[in-house]
């Protein structure tokens, strides 16, 4: 299958002045400077990295979009937040955006305000919802990018109307609602109150309300049905309130799948989309596939006798003689140390046991009577040859959630996006 390559912008030119305001979503090629309210140059994260580095995540494109496809006529007629936060959870949200656009009724989430500024830099032209707290001393940066910003501290709601005073178009605001993550968000009894404090702006407009799931890969739990009652009550007063109902969000990738009761106006979808799941509860569509690989390469061999340890502090010392195999992928690239003699790899067709202490730039594994040669692929994560290493049994080992596993996938992970 063709390779879709991403190319680096030249390197920053002076500092544009500030007599004028300017567009965000100009071609990338096009940025000068680094991050400021007039220009912006996205963080690369190495998706467009050709050299040196022998550690590859591979994106399957085609199967990111039928996965996006089957979603969203599955879940019709509510609508899709695609949530591309932390570079699209370390899978490269610049590579994954072209397959995005194709979709006009997608919104996208994130969670700062430099991650809108790169998806408009980058060309992206729909809606944005920043999902989480945006400080008010960077309102002036985003004012101008169109997009939909939560709210939940009322402190907050003058400075707000100040800043877009000049844009000449309401704001589009998301409340947030605590219902029991006890993170971020109003509380029920304080909502009316906040709702009566935006509308003293006309140049604020309630356009969501949305809160986040407790425990939504567990829908059993008592948690669920509170929260889901207490939002139900919210979505009430605000109807009451404004005299229409606002863009109501609630599920997420699990909650989707366990709680359809929750799926409301849209859903918020993150690991889903990319075929991940965390538990086996609920019914997902069918046709959902794992659109990546992560692989690496062996660049050396040691042939060791019984009583030979290997790594730091000889964690594993073999008790008969074998092959041990090296390949780079250590902790400064996402590995978890503590997978050291508990993790497998996948090379020559055979299931490997990584063996002796993860270092921070390599691993090695066992590979017992095989004939292995320097280059052989390493699958750390995906399918080859009938095998596979799921990620979400690697978080298992873990006693995390998939999310964490490639969020740290680092700089020096070489992202390579292949099909269409």
């Amino acid at each position: 299958m063709p390779r879709v390559t991403v190319n680096r912008p030249s390197r920053p030119q002076a500092r544009r002045g500030r007599t004028e305001a300017r567009a965000y979503n100009p071609p990338v090629s096009d940025l000068p400077g680094s991050f400021s309210e007039f220009s912006y140059t996205p963080k690369l994260a190495g998706i467009d990295d050709i050299g040196s580095s022998l550690i590859t995540l591979e994106v399957f494109l085609d199967r990111f979009r039928s996965n996006l496809r089957i979603l969203t006529d599955w879940l019709a007629p509510a609508g899709i937040i695609l949530v591309v936060k932390a570079n699209a959870y370390g899978f490269g949200v610049e590579g994954l955006l072209p397959i995005i656009s194709e979709f006009e009724q997608i919104m996208l989430g994130v969670a700062t305000p430099d991650e809108a500024l790169e998806l408009r830099a980058l060309g992206f032209g729909g809606r944005i919802l920043l999902m989480g707290y945006t400080h008010p001393r960077c309102y002036y940066q985003i004012k101008h990018s169109d997009c939909e910003l939560s709210a939940y501290r009322p402190e907050n709601i003058p400075l707000i109307a100040e800043a877009w005073s000049d844009i000449g178009r309401p704001l589009k605001l998301h409340v947030k609602l605590d219902t029991g993550m006890t993170r971020l968000g109003v509380q029920f009894s304080e909502l009316r109150g906040f709702l009566e404090l935006i509308a003293r702006y006309d140049n604020i407009s309630v356009a969501g309300l949305f809160t986040h799931l407790v425990s939504s890969e567990r829908p059993e739990l008592a948690v669920n049905r509170s929260q889901a009652a207490q939002f139900a009550e919210a979505v009430a007063l605000c109807e009451d309130f404004l005299g229409y109902r606002p863009m109501c969000h609630v599920a997420n990738s699990e909650g989707t799948v366990n709680l359809p009761q929750l799926h409301y106006d849209s859903v918020r979808l993150g690991q889903l989309a990319y075929g991940i799941r965390m538990s086996d509860a609920g019914i997902a569509p069918e046709g959902l596939q794992q659109c990546f690989r992560l692989t690496s390469e062996v660049v050396d061999i040691h042939r060791i006798g019984a009583g030979q340890g290997v790594s730091y502090t000889h964690s594993f010392v073999s008790s008969k003689p074998t092959t041990v195999v090296t390949f780079p992928y250590g902790y400064a690239d996402g590995m978890w140390r503590q997978l050291g003699n508990l993790a497998q790899v996948l090379i020559g067709g055979r299931r490997c046991r990584v063996v002796g202490n993860v270092t921070m730039d390599y691993m090695m594994a066992d590979v017992g009577e095989m004939d292995v040669q320097l280059g052989e692929p390493v699958t750390i994560i995906g399918e080859t040859g009938g095998l596979r290493i799921c990620i979400e049994d690697v978080a298992r080992m873990l006693d995390t959630v998939p999310y964490e596993i490639c969020c740290r996938w680092g700089r020096r992970v070489r992202r390579v996006y292949s099909g269409d």
